[in-house]
């Protein structure tokens, strides 16, 4: 057999090639015991006009030799199946070839008994090799007529040979055609099948992790549960085959409702008194009345917390939008004020109703510089700070608009290895804030106040954590929820505005902004560098007291 004919071996391999392998053999044990049988019994003449019936007898004797160890073979599954195949072509061929020849040639009709295992075997070899299969067996057909004619071949003779090889050629092309066809059949029909259970899996995986509870309602039988749909709804276990109404009913009493008009609002649930409230969407899987439906569960306290997000967005927008406005006059209010203190008639009274107005006019100012920052910030450029040196400079800096601090802000011993990642602009922002509140608020309470800076890393973590503190009035404990609010402020010429926009600018840089809870009186703000996890043991032993912190 050639190489290309040997490549096209297909290696029947599969339960289904080796039960036709299987039926082929039993077919071929049936097939040698009946003709043994009959002439045993005197009557294979009347079937087969029989002309050497030795030949005949010793021939079967030897089919059923060979049938039996193949039929062994089968079973065994040994040799492999791909080597199996000629073998098995090669003994039936020449056997029934024989049993043609003792019987009479191919007029007898046994050549016929030759199309059932040829075509058994080109179901299992390629198109290429089925015409192989019937070709050798036509061959052998035709070898058989020449050695029955002592090498002469009669006319019809040579037309029922003709005509047997013509239908085994035909039947195992049709046969190889079909097989072909079924076999990329099923290997689509395999990879299709694993594609849709890799997307099986994928959407299980996806609605395992949404944030969103999401149940599939077969009538009243649950047959999806996603892990938040069972948090929400107080279960632990697997909710499939569980019936809706005995679950939430509350939940089925308006799932009921929606069926029976698709139109409705569904209102707000509470499956027990002191449950939170959930809102439900419900949206139909198939175009008949009462199949599955699709439940989407959400608690009630996140859609409000989103509807105020949503809020807050849009008036931070109409925020700027009215600063904007109010910025041109406002800097024409502040140049006729100051045009108008150079006047040399104004008494004392007047100016001090012009120094009113421009110190609560540099008060708008700042509101409106604020709230233009918050709506413009542009993306943060990050710079890689080593931060003792920066500190160091960075309150230079400071200290050079406000002498009048110096002395009072100082910067414990920082390691030189303390290497942080924020656009310096920014942090700049942030300090600056913070120092002046620390020193406006203690300015408010008549305190000289100090302002320390200290840094390091968390224990167990390769976060850097800045620390800044003051020992001045403190905040109260009323107010520490509070002070990252927008807008919120105890001074009477203060924008509210700073903490929070410092608690923004630090988010945008992933960091973090918090407040450490002290022992003794002043505040103290811890500037987290890494986006790690705020936990107690990050704040060695404090509690976060701002509950809106985000977290990584």
């Amino acid at each position: 057999m050639t190489a290309a004919a040997n490549s096209e071996i297909r290696r029947a391999d599969t339960a289904e090639d080796w039960r036709l392998l299987r039926a082929v053999a039993l077919y071929r044990l049936v097939l040698v015991l009946a003709l043994l049988g009959l002439q045993e019994i005197g009557t294979i003449g009347r079937l087969f006009p029989i002309t050497l019936g030795a030949l005949f007898h010793d021939v079967c004797i030897a089919y059923a030799l060979v049938a039996l160890l193949l039929v062994a073979a089968v079973v065994a599954h040994r040799p492999a199946s791909a080597r199996q195949i000629p073998i098995s072509l090669g003994g039936d061929t020449v056997a029934i070839a024989a049993l043609t020849g003792a019987a009479g040639g191919v007029g007898s009709g046994i050549g016929m008994l030759l199309i059932l295992p040829v075509v058994g075997y080109a179901l299992l070899s390629g198109p290429r090799l089925a015409l192989a299969y019937a070709a050798l067996a036509t061959s052998a057909m035709f070898a058989e007529e020449l050695w029955r004619g002592s090498g002469q071949l009669a006319g019809g003779d040579a037309t029922e040979t003709g005509i047997l090889g013509l239908i085994l050629f035909s039947t195992t092309g049709v046969a190889s055609l079909i097989a072909t066809r079924t076999r990329r059949s099923e290997a689509l029909a395999r990879r299709v099948g694993s594609d849709l259970l890799d997307l099986t899996q994928l959407n299980e995986r996806i609605l395992e992790r949404m944030e969103t509870g999401v149940l599939v309602v077969d009538g009243d039988r649950v047959r999806t549960a996603n892990l938040a749909a069972r948090t929400l709804l107080h279960h632990d276990g697997d909710l499939r085959g569980a019936r809706l109404s005995e679950l939430a009913p509350a939940l089925a009493a308006t799932l009921a409702a929606w069926r029976a008009d698709p139109s409705m609002v569904a209102p707000l649930l509470r499956e027990r008194p002191g449950a939170p409230e959930l809102s439900a969407r419900f949206m139909p899987l198939g175009q008949t009345s009462g199949s599955s439906a699709l439940l989407l569960l959400d608690p009630a306290e996140r859609l409000r917390e989103q509807a105020q997000q949503i809020k807050l967005a849009a008036l931070g927008r109409l925020s700027a939008s009215i600063a904007h406005e109010i910025r041109n006059p406002l800097s024409a209010i502040r140049q006729a004020g100051q045009l108008l203190a150079e006047s040399p008639t104004l008494d004392e009274a007047e100016r001090q109703l012009l120094t009113v107005i421009e110190r609560q006019s540099r008060r708008l100012d700042r509101i409106i510089a604020d709230v233009l920052s918050l709506s413009r910030r542009e993306p943060p450029h990050i710079d890689r700070l080593t931060l003792a040196t920066w500190l160091e400079r960075e309150i230079d800096r400071y200290l050079e608009g406000q002498p009048k601090r110096a002395g009072r802000l100082h910067m414990d011993v920082l390691e030189p290895t303390l290497v942080v990642h924020f656009d310096q602009r920014h942090l700049q922002q942030v300090l600056h804030n913070l120092w002046n509140n620390s020193f406006e608020h203690g300015t408010r309470a008549q305190m000289v106040v100090t302002v320390r800076m200290s840094a390091g890393r968390l224990a167990g973590s390769s976060a850097i954590y800045l620390d800044i503190a003051d020992d001045g009035p403190g905040i109260a404990a009323e107010m520490r929820e509070k002070i990252f609010e927008p807008f919120f402020t105890t001074a009477h010429d203060g924008t509210g505005l700073g903490l929070y926009l410092s608690r923004e600018l630090c988010d945008y840089n992933h960091a973090r902004l918090l407040l450490r809870r002290t022992q003794g009186a002043g505040a103290c703000f811890r500037l987290l560098f890494a986006p790690v996890v705020v936990t107690d043991a990050n704040l060695d032993g404090d509690a976060t007291i701002h509950a809106n912190v985000n977290r990584p």
